[in-house]
């Protein structure tokens, strides 16, 4: 079962170019597989904000390979202090999607400031590729295609709780300024707001409602990002002030601070 959501996960805006290189996958593989992605920081201390996403990153340092680990979906601004010359190459899966590699529930994963390695969850003979096929050192685009290659011949089919999909489709279709989580809406999913907490913790790694919150909260940086007027951001939440609260909590920024500033920047 695949949700296969019209749904694209934004992060921020790089001043330098060229430092922050993604790739989407072509079908089959975006079934599962969001985007790849490449940051190079230059010399001396670096920070890089990570946003909200509801996606599960897989990221290797391209000089070491084995240093991977695993980021799970979190609910406000993730920052990175990063050491250059560094960089790293990563695998962001679709919602669920990384259920297509590894079989534990992100919910029972052995996490430490908000990471995991990836040894301990992913197929040793499929990450052993993967460390393989960075340490050839090719161009961007030919080392996305060489890890989508290896993926393919990997992934399978995840099994999704009807049940969560359902309530995944909902949130997704409703971005609206409270999702309900009542016993009837809840009901119509063909679980209780008690079982829908638990699936969600534990397949998500979020409550409902901080996954909705989040879902919206992407689906407001999609319209920034495109240069969307601001009417539809807005008519998501109650009034323009809760938007720039919601915003905020979750990026740390103001959305017309996110949309200037760069999200990668040095120590100065």
């Amino acid at each position: 079962m695949s949700l296969d959501l019209d749904y694209r996960s934004h992060q921020g805006y790089v001043a330098k170019p060229n430092r922050y290189l993604t790739s989407v996958p072509s079908p089959p593989l975006s079934h599962w597989v969001e985007s790849f992605w490449q940051l190079t920081v230059s010399e001396g201390v670096h920070y890089y904000r990570s946003v909200p996403d509801n996606c599960v990153d897989l990221i290797l340092n391209m000089e070491q390979p084995e240093d991977a680990f695993l980021i799970t979906p979190f609910s406000s601004p993730n920052i990175f202090e990063l050491k250059g010359p560094v960089s790293y190459f990563g695998i962001r899966f679709s919602i669920l999607g990384h259920q297509g590699l590894i079989s534990v529930p992100v919910g029972e994963w052995d996490i430490s400031d908000g990471e995991t390695q990836a040894r301990d969850l992913l197929p040793p003979q499929v990450l052993n590729r993967i460390f393989d096929g960075i340490g050839e050192k090719v161009p961007f685009k030919s080392l996305c295609q060489k890890i989508s290659d290896i993926l393919l011949k990997a992934v399978i089919q995840p099994v999704i709780d009807p049940r969560l999909a359902k309530y995944i489709r909902y949130c997704h279709h409703n971005m609206v300024s409270a999702i309900s989580l009542s016993e009837k809406q809840c009901s119509e999913f063909g679980v209780s707001s008690r079982q829908l907490r638990r699936l969600s913790h534990l397949y998500l790694g979020l409550s409902p409602r901080t996954f909705a919150r989040v879902l919206r909260f992407q689906s407001t940086l999609n319209d920034i990002n495109a240069h969307h007027s601001g009417g539809s951001q807005v008519n998501r939440y109650y009034d323009q002030p809760h938007l720039i609260r919601e915003f905020k909590r979750l990026s740390g920024l103001t959305p017309s601070e996110f949309r200037t500033l760069s999200v990668l920047y040095n120590s100065n």
